[in-house]
C-alpha cells in the first residue's frame, strides 16, 4: 500500500512506540513460563496457558486469547498474563472484549498508554467526548503517545462542540517537524467538519504534501467532489472518523520490520471506531496476509463495499488469499464474477489464469489468459508476465507452438527475465531443439540468479543432453545443494552420476527422488531407473 509522505515523516516520530504494543512481538521468557506453570493453578489452568502459548506461536491469536483468558481466571492478579490477553484481543479486533482488561492495566501497569488509548477510543465510538478527553489527557507528550494525545484531544473537542479548542491543540503542535504534515491534514479535516475555512486549510495541507498518499488523495478528492456536488457523502463524517484516520496513518507508518503487530493493533482500533473506512480495512487485511493468515485476510477483503472505489482491487486480493488458503474453487468463483462485472479489465482473468495454472488446470488457464490478452489493448513491456504465464500453461497443456511463441514474446518485451529465459531454454533442451541458443539463455539466467537451484539444474541438464556428463554432474550437485528436496533435480543428478560411472550414488538419488513425492508420470520412470539404470528393460505388468 502506498502510504506516502505522511507515514514516512511519522516513522522517526514513532521510534518511542508504546511498550504495550511492542510487547506483543516478544514471546514470554522461559523463566516466566516456568514461574507461571509452577503456580497452583491445577491441570486446567496450566493446560490453557500452554495451549494459548502454542496458539500464539502459530499466529492463531483468537484461540490464543481465549486460552490465555481462561488461564487468567486462575491467576487474575497476573498483570503480565492480562497484558498478553489484552494485546491478543486487540490484534484480533475484539476491542469490546479487551476493554475489561484496560482499566486494571491502566491503573497498575508500568505502561498504561495503550489501555488509556483503548478506553478513549471506546468513548469516542460511544460519543462520550468528555471521557475521551480525560483518557487522552492521561497520555504523555512523547513519541507515539504524544501524537495520539494531540489528535485525540482535537477530535474529542470537535465532538464536544468546541472547535476552537481543537484548533488550539493542533496549532500548538503544527510546527513540530515529525508531525507537521499529518497535523496539517487533520487541521483541514477539522475545519471541513466544523464549518471553518476548509478551502484555505486544504490548500495549506496540500502545499505541505499531506495528500500525496492514498489516504490523503482520497480525502482531498472527497473534499473537491463535495464542493462540486453537495450530495457526495463525507469520508470523515464524525469526530470518531477523524480519530480513526489518524490511527490509520500511525498503523501504516508502523507497518514495517518487526512492528507489524503494533500496526495491526492500531489498525484494528481504527476499524473499531470507524468500520467503514476502506483504506484501514485494506491495511489490516494486508497485515494479516503478510502474516500468512490468509483466510482472515480474505474475509477482511470481502467486507469492502461493492460501491467502494477499492472494491475491484480488494476482490483481487481476496482471491489471492483464498487460493493461498487452499480454497482455489472459491477464488475461481470470485475471479470469474469479477471478470464478468468488469469486461474491459484484464486483471481478473489474468489472476484467474494464475490460480488455475497453480491447480494444474492448464486448459482452463489458457482460456483465462486468452481473455486477459484480449483485454490488454496496446502491448507494453509490463505485459511480459501475461505471455510468460500463458506460455507455461500452453506448454503444460501440450500446445507447444503457441507456448514457444508466447515465451519468445515475453523475452522480446523483457530480455533479462531469468525465469523466462530458463523456461524456454529448458524446454528447448528437453526437446532437443535450438541447443546452443537454449544453453546461452540458461547461462544468462544463471548469471542473473546464480543461487536459484532450478535454473542451475537447467544448466546441468543442458550439459547432460549434449553429452558433457562431468560438467553436468558438477552443476547438478550444486543445484541439489540449493534445492535439496526437488524430485526432478535429484533425478537429474542420478542420471548424471550414472553416466560418469557413479552407479550406487545414481540409485541413491533416484530413490531419493521417488521419496520426494514426484509427479505421477515420474514414478514409473524412476522405478525403471532403479531396476535397470539408464539401460533398457521391460516394465513389469502392474496387473500381475
Amino acid at each position: 500500500m502506498k502510504i506516502g509522505a505522511i507515514a514516512l515523516a511519522l516513522v522517526a516520530a514513532l521510534s518511542a512506540t508504546s511498550a504495550s504494543a511492542a510487547g506483543l512481538e516478544r514471546l514470554i521468557s522461559r523463566e516466566q513460563a516456568l514461574a507461571l506453570s509452577g503456580q497452583n493453578w491445577g491441570h486446567s489452568g496450566a493446560g490453557q496457558y500452554l495451549a494459548g502459548r502454542q496458539a500464539q506461536t502459530g499466529r492463531d491469536y483468537g484461540s490464543a486469547a481465549d486460552f490465555l483468558e481462561g488461564a487468567l481466571s486462575w491467576d487474575p492478579n497476573n498483570l503480565d498474563l492480562r497484558r498478553r490477553v489484552f494485546l491478543l484481543l486487540l490484534a484480533e479486533g475484539r476491542v469490546e472484549d479487551a476493554l475489561p482488561h484496560a482499566r486494571p492495566l491502566e491503573r497498575d501497569s508500568a505502561d498504561p498508554a495503550l489501555p488509556a488509548i483503548v478506553e478513549a477510543a471506546a468513548a469516542m465510538k460511544a460519543g462520550d467526548y468528555a471521557t475521551a478527553l480525560d483518557r487522552f489527557a492521561d497520555l504523555d507528550n512523547n513519541g507515539l503517545s504524544g501524537l495520539i494525545r494531540l489528535l485525540g484531544q482535537a477530535w474529542a473537542a470537535v465532538g464536544a462542540k468546541d472547535p476552537s479548542a481543537a484548533r488550539a491543540v493542533l496549532a500548538f503542535s503544527a510546527d513540530q517537524p515529525p508531525w507537521k504534515t499529518l497535523v496539517a491534514m487533520h487541521r483541514a479535516l477539522v475545519e471541513d467538519l466544523t464549518g471553518g475555512d476548509a478551502v484555505a486549510a486544504y490548500a495549506a495541507a496540500n502545499e505541505a504534501g499531506a495528500f500525496k498518499s492514498s489516504q490523503g488523495a482520497a480525502l482531498y478528492a472527497n473534499f473537491k467532489a463535495r464542493q462540486a456536488d453537495s450530495t457526495v457523502p463525507r469520508i470523515v463524517a464524525t469526530p470518531g472518523d477523524g480519530l480513526a484516520e489518524g490511527l490509520f496513518s500511525i498503523a501504516a507508518a508502523l507497518n514495517q520490520g518487526d512492528r507489524s503487530l503494533s500496526a495491526l493493533i492500531y489498525g484494528q482500533i481504527a476499524l473499531y471506531i470507524a468500520p467503514k473506512l476502506d483504506l484501514t480495512r485494506l491495511l489490516v487485511a494486508q497485515i494479516l496476509a503478510d502474516q500468512d493468515r490468509n483466510p482472515e485476510a480474505a474475509a477482511m477483503y470481502a467486507d469492502i463495499d461493492p460501491a467502494s472505489p477499492y472494491y475491484y482491487d480488494a476482490q483481487l486480493a481476496r482471491a489471492r488469499n483464498l487460493a493461498r488458503a487452499d480454497q482455489a474453487d472459491k477464488a475461481v468463483e470470485v475471479l470469474r464474477g469479477l471478470a464478468a462485472a468488469e469486461p474491459t479489465n484484464a486483471a481478473a482473468p489474468s489472476l484467474l489464469g494464475d490460480v488455475l495454472r497453480a491447480e494444474a488446470r492448464f486448459d482452463e488457464a489458457v482460456v483465462a489468459y486468452d481473455e486477459a490478452a484480449a483485454r490488454v489493448g496496446t502491448i507494453t513491456a509490463d505485459n511480459w508476465r501475461l505471455f510468460y504465464h500463458r506460455g507455461i500453461a500452453l506448454e503444460r497443456s501440450g500446445q507447444w507452438a503457441r507456448a514457444e511463441s508466447d515465451l519468445l514474446a515475453a523475452i522480446s518485451l523483457q530480455k533479462d527475465q531469468a525465469s523466462v529465459l530458463n523456461y524456454l531454454g529448458y524446454s528447448w533442451i528437453d526437446r532437443g531443439e535450438n541447443l546452443q541458443r537454449a544453453e546461452d539463455m540458461i547461462r544468462r539466467a544463471v548469471e542473473l540468479r546464480p543461487e536459484d537451484g532450478f535454473i542451475v539444474d537447467s544448466l546441468g541438464w543442458a550439459y547432460f543432453r549434449t553429452g558433457r556428463f562431468q560438467e553436468a554432474a558438477r552443476e547438478l550437485e550444486r543445484a541439489a545443494t540449493l534445492e535439496p528436496v526437488d524430485p526432478t533435480i535429484n533425478e537429474h543428478l542420478g542420471d548424471a552420476y550414472w553416466r560418469v560411472g557413479r552407479k550406487a550414488e545414481a540409485r541413491y538419488q533416484w530413490q531419493r527422488a521417488l521419496n520426494l513425492a514426484p509427479e505421477d508420470k515420474q514414478v514409473p520412470v524412476l522405478e525403471q531407473k532403479l531396476r535397470c539404470g539408464l539401460g533398457d528393460c521391460a516394465v513389469p505388468d502392474k496387473t500381475d
